[in-house]
């Protein structure tokens, strides 16, 4: 499963200026995700915990239908999107 280029946690490596952006970054989408509604907040935290969870994995962890996780992903993604850019 890949997690959209917005989700994806910084590397460490780099300058430090790099690092430090990253890191806030990293820290407002921490932030932005603990905002939303509780369930995406659950499924958006795991994928950042663990990038190469498969949805059979999500589903069992997190206690919802298999079938469910990528249309709830999707709005989870969107909800977060419009968090993070309202401009959009």
């Amino acid at each position: 499963m890949e997690i959209p280029v917005g989700l994806r946690l910084p590397r460490p490596g780099g300058c430090p200026e790099a690092r430090h952006l990253a890191r806030e970054r990293a820290t407002a989408l921490r932030a932005a995700v603990a905002r939303l509604p509780t369930r995406c907040a659950r499924l958006m935290a795991a994928q950042l915990d663990d990038p190469g969870a498969d949805y059979g994995s999500l589903a069992e962890t997190l206690n919802i239908p298999r079938g469910s996780i990528g249309p709830t992903r999707s709005r989870c993604l969107a909800c977060l999107r419009r968090m993070l850019n309202p401009d959009i």
